[in-house]
This record gives C-alpha cells, sequence and structure tokens, in this order.
C-alpha cells in the first residue's frame, strides 16, 4: 500500500508543475529479440506528440504497437504471445517499465535452446529505484493440477520445507509488525503452518500484481487497430428459451453505426448539461443582480461578448445541436442607445449567456472537425449531424444514403476521425495501425496535418504504424524506420 501511495504522490508531482497540467509521455522504447530477429530502438519524444514508425512487412511495427497497448493494459496472456525476449519503456515522468519474458532450459541436456516458461516479470522503476516488481504466470492451471502436484510431494520432506519456511516467516520483521499479539508457538499442526506459508505467498503476490497493474493503468492507451469497419454486437437468439446459455448471437455491426449512437448520447448529455445549466443561471439572476456587485462592461465591450455568443449559437443551429427557434434574433446596433443605467443588467445578461453555452465548446468544436472534414473529402454528398441519429448522410439530389453503404474508403476515413474525437480521452496515447486503409493518395496526404489538429483539440499523443509515404509526406522528423535488417546479420 505504501508503493501505491508514493506513485500516486509521484505522478501527480510529475503531471502538475506550476499549475500547468504536463501530459506524460513515452520517451523511449526497446524491444530485444523480437520474432528472435530484431532489436528496434525508437524515439518518440517529438515536440508535437506524434511519432511515425515506418518500415517494410514483417520488421514489427504492428506488434510493437501490440506490445505498448497490453503492457498498458495489463493484458499479460495476449503480450506473452509476442515473441520477444525484453521490452524497455521508458516514460518522460522518469519511469521506466522493464517486462522480461523468462525461459528455462530443458534438462534434455546441452546445446537446447531456452523455452519460454508462460511467465513474464514486470518490473518498474522510478528515477532507476525500484517501484513495484511481479512475475506473471500467463498459463492458467486448474486446482486439480496443483492437487496432483502436492500429492507428489513426500510427507518427510514436507513437513522439514514447511516446518523451516514457517519458523523463517514467523521470524521476519513484517510478519511480527502485523501479527504482534499472534501465538507463534509450536503448538500449530504442521496444516496449519502450511496454510499460513499459503496465505502469506497469495498475499504477496496480490500485493506486487496489484502495484504493477495499478501503476501501468495511471497511462492511458487507446489502440486504433486495423478492423475498423466491423463491431461484434450481441443479439439475442430467437431460437433459444430466455435463460438458457447461448440465449445471444454474436454479430457483426457497422462501426459507422455504433458512431452513430455514441454521437446521439454524446449529445443528449450535452443539451442535459445545457438545460440544468441554464435553469440555474436564470433563476438566479434576479438574486444575484441585486445581492451581488456586478462589473459594468463598456459598449464595445458588450457588442463584441454579444457578436460572439450571436455567432456560436449559428455555429450550433448551423450543424443541428440546438433547433431555430431557440436562437433568439438581436439587434447589436442597439447597444449604441442603451441607457447607460442598462449596462450592468445586459453586463450580467450577456455573461449568463456566455455561461449556458460552455457546455457546447467541446462538442461544437469536434463536431465542426469532423463534418468538415468529411466535406472536404466525400464527393456528391454530405455528413450531417441529427440529435436523434447522431450522423446520417444526404445525396446532392436530396436522398438519403444508409451509413453502411459508404465505400469502404469514406467508412474508414469517417469511423477513425470520429473515433479520435470522440472515443479518445484527454491525456491518452492513441496507437494507430495503418491509417491508410483503403484511402486515396489524397487523403493519405491529408492525414497527418489532421491527426496533429485533431491531437491539439481533444489532448492525446499518437503513435502511428504505417507502409505510406504519403502519410509521412515531408515530416520526416517524426518518423522512426524499423530496421529490415536481423541482429544476427
Amino acid at each position: 500500500m505504501h508503493m501505491i501511495s508514493f506513485w500516486q504522490n509521484f505522478n501527480a508531482f510529475q503531471n502538475l508543475q506550476n499549475g500547468i497540467l504536463i501530459m506524460t509521455r513515452i520517451s523511449e522504447f526497446y524491444i530485444e529479440h523480437l520474432y528472435g530477429l530484431y532489436n528496434h530502438k525508437i524515439n518518440f519524444d517529438h515536440p508535437e506528440g506524434i511519432s511515425i514508425l515506418h518500415g517494410p512487412n514483417g520488421v514489427g511495427k504492428t506488434a510493437v504497437l501490440k506490445c505498448i497497448n497490453y503492457i498498458f493494459s495489463s493484458n499479460f496472456e495476449e503480450l506473452i504471445k509476442i515473441p520477444f525476449n525484453r521490452v524497455s519503456i521508458t516514460l518522460s515522468n522518469a519511469l521506466r517499465i522493464l517486462v522480461t519474458q523468462l525461459k528455462t532450459t530443458s534438462s534434455g541436456g546441452s546445446g537446447k535452446e531456452p523455452s519460454p516458461t508462460g511467465k513474464l516479470e514486470v518490473i518498474i522503476f522510478s528515477n532507476e529505484k525500484l517501484l513495484a516488481r511481479h512475475t506473471f504466470n500467463t498459463i492458467s492451471q486448474t486446482q486439480s493440477d496443483l492437487s496432483r502436484l502436492y500429492s507428489k510431494i513426500a510427507a518427510s520432506a514436507r513437513s522439514a520445507s514447511v516446518t523451516e519456511n514457517y519458523r523463517s516467516l514467523i521470524e521476519s520483521k513484517s510478519y511480527i509488525d502485523n501479527h504482534s499479539t499472534s501465538d507463534t508457538s509450536e503448538e500449530l499442526t504442521l496444516d496449519d503452518k502450511d496454510a499460513i506459508l499459503s496465505e502469506s505467498i497469495k498475499n504477496r503476490k496480490k500485493t506486487g500484481s496489484k502495484a504493477v497493474k495499478e501503476i501501468l493503468s495511471t497511462f492511458s492507451v487507446h489502440f486504433v487497430e486495423t478492423n475498423r469497419l466491423y463491431r461484434p454486437t450481441m443479439e439475442p437468439n430467437p431460437n433459444i428459451a430466455i435463460g438458457v446459455i447461448g440465449t445471444k448471437l454474436s454479430k457483426m455491426t457497422p462501426t459507422v453505426h455504433e458512431c452513430a449512437r455514441d454521437l446521439v448520447a454524446h449529445i443528449n448529455s450535452a443539451l442535459k448539461s445545457y438545460g440544468a445549466n441554464a435553469q440555474k443561471l436564470d433563476q438566479s439572476f434576479p438574486h444575484r443582480f441585486i445581492s451581488e456587485s456586478q462589473p459594468s462592461m463598456s459598449i464595445e465591450e458588450l457588442k463584441i461578448k454579444f457578436s460572439e455568443t450571436v455567432n456560436k449559437l449559428r455555429d450550433l443551429r448551423a450543424i443541428g445541436l440546438l433547433e431555430a427557434e431557440s436562437v433568439q434574433p438581436f439587434d447589436i446596433k442597439s447597444l449604441d442607445t442603451v441607457d447607460f443605467n442598462k449596462l450592468e443588467i445586459m453586463s450580467l445578461f450577456v455573461r449568463d449567456s456566455q455561461l449556458k453555452l460552455t457546455v457546447f465548446d467541446s462538442l461544437l468544436a469536434r463536431a465542426q472537425l469532423l463534418l468538415g472534414s468529411m466535406e472536404k473529402k466525400f464527393r456528391n454528398k454530405r455528413v450531417l449531424l441529427s440529435k436523434a441519429r447522431g450522423l446520417y448522410v444526404k445525396l446532392d439530389s436530396g436522398d438519403e444514403l444508409p451509413l453502411e453503404s459508404l465505400s469502404s474508403g469514406e467508412q474508414h476515413e469517417l469511423v477513425l476521425m470520429y473515433e479520435l474525437l470522440f472515443k479518445v480521452p484527454s491525456g491518452t496515447l492513441v496507437l494507430i495501425d495503418e491509417p491508410e486503409l483503403s484511402l486515396h493518395v489524397s487523403w493519405q496526404k491529408a492525414f497527418l496535418p489532421e491527426l496533429i489538429s485533431v491531437a491539439k483539440e481533444v489532448g492525446f499523443n499518437a503513435v502511428v504504424a504505417t507502409h505510406s509515404p504519403f502519410i509521412v509526406g515531408g515530416r520526416h522528423d517524426l518518423m522512426s524506420a524499423l530496421d529490415a535488417e536481423s541482429d544476427d546479420e
């Protein structure tokens, strides 16, 4: 528990300096003997927070992304499927994660290659001082396997081992501190001692495992894989009675529909916050005007604030977030003749109007980026926003086009942009595998500038794995080329 408390304090200190939130980044990634062939050392510490992995097929671009994703999501069962000896990740907050695949030499004689044990050792350092460590066994063992193992242990050997280990345990300082009032006499049976030992080992493993996983989970990672167009969803099976195993069927659903449903949820949340905030401000308006000192704005300042409010209302109406009737017209020129005594109440009114609309700021900016991007690229059609449906497509002829009827390239573009804008939390490292899939060359060239804009708006860093020179464009300063030559060459 002390280890976790130390990490939380350390993390807070590193990420907040002089009141400014600093995004933790991966500064360096190293993988040893990937596929038994490659050692890759990659510098990710680019000023714009965008890194591009480039190289021929088979050198491990996707494997690098998966390693990062599996490590920080503590998915060690999948991580061990990637053949490597060691991975080292250094973060900008002086944290270093070292993951080693433990291997054992076969007892069959010399010359045997070490074989995987199904175990991963994870060691976490802070300023090169040990912070946490644990060995994860990724090969599950059933209780019956353990029972068979125990049954092979001779009673005499068990007795001697348990007695000696138990004596060492109760003489340890940590055990004495936690069991100062416990009876540690030799009156305990062999089974009692064995149970105490087992519980001690289990607690120790749990503590180490929990510490490692909690530290890793503080670094947010979002993996955008290549299979972007369809998502598995569960639907009721009409042929099986409710309550019986197998009552639901897995079905592949177009991701564009998932994006549309997700956007509806975002819109509803913003509208709910807007309604609650507006009601609160309207109800307290008389009290605040009478009882609180309200600094008056100048006529020119009022004009600027009213113009900003009118423009934002127009933008919200243009993309369908607010209905036309909710946008009341206001003649800004009428402020030229306003009574000086009314400036105070007008100032409070415009401040409240701006406060009411702030709940839409993030949604509006992201929706404009999404719709603007699609408008530049899609021909003879437009992607539009709807409070009820989220997203829909209208042809220039006026007819609607089902989302799933978009071309594969159009769906890839829409899904990828939507995911980056609406599904990535701020402060996350985004891993994007092959963004060029199904995209025209002109769209590939536009990807990186758009990614940089979206990353600034949302507040994330990104690592992109690509084969396409059009994705890189002229930004060779962001590129890390993975060498195709093996270590042995």
